[in-house]
């Protein structure tokens, strides 16, 4: 089925854009090991109450998509897309909504199924447990001995990630760390086919009181529902 193919295109890096979509201003360390840094980054992750940023996501083929992140503690997430215009994911951590506009489909994916054994958990909407969950699963050190270096204009930490177990998705996550402010600010993440996807993260904001209506979320009556897409 197309629709249900395209939104398993659509939220493959769903986890992955909340990752790197949620950060906290820290104060500068210096002289920090990798470990050390991974710590900090995760420790703010843990403490994020209102979050918004522009992100620009480019991949397959050159096709760039962007939009705006938000999220609000404990569970609310949505990405509002403006390329392409009309395609959203929300989540309120219960259930994830995934709008394709251009399909006319919606993916609605109950977050409170037990993965089957040996299969890993669906989504986590937390940031904190979601970052925890990501350097779990990854080998990682930096890429390079000069650590922090001036990249795109700021001095940054870069992590360089490999997948403990090759189970699909991304096999090699490069992240960039603002070493003044300690937020991820770009993922460079790449498939088992060779495949980059570049994430870019703009306009962070942490001193924002979100309202409810940001994160509300209502099918269209032309749109054609396919549940679970992510697990069935």
């Amino acid at each position: 089925m197309e629709e249900r193919d395209s939104v398993r295109r659509f939220t493959k890096l769903a986890g992955l854009y909340l990752i790197l979509s949620l950060s906290l201003l820290a104060e500068p360390y210096d002289r920090l090991s990798h470990a050390e840094v991974a710590r900090k980054v995760q420790d703010r992750y843990e403490k994020i109450e209102n979050y918004q940023a522009s992100f620009t996501i480019n991949g397959r083929g050159g096709k760039t998509m962007t939009g705006t992140a938000y999220y609000r503690a404990p569970a609310n997430l949505s990405f509002d897309f403006s390329n392409p215009a009309g395609n959203r994911i929300v989540s309120d951590g219960k259930t994830l909504w995934i709008k394709i506009a251009r399909l006319n489909a919606v993916g609605k994916q109950d977050l409170t199924l037990k993965p089957k054994e040996g299969e890993r958990d669906i989504f986590s909407v937390a940031p904190g447990p979601g970052l925890k969950r990501l350097f779990n699963r990854y080998h990682y050190k930096f890429d390079k001995k000069e650590q922090p270096r001036d990249i795109d204009g700021k001095p940054c930490y870069v992590l360089e990630m490999e997948q403990k177990e090759k189970v699909g998705g991304f096999e090699h996550i490069l992240l960039y760390v603002d070493s003044e402010k300690f937020l991820v600010y770009k993922a460079e993440a790449t498939d088992g086919t060779g495949e980059t996807t570049t994430i870019t993260l703009k306009n962070i904001r942490t001193d924002i009181q979100l309202e409810g209506k940001v994160f509300q979320f209502q099918p269209d009556d032309n749109d054609q529902i396919v549940a679970n897409p992510l697990v069935e």
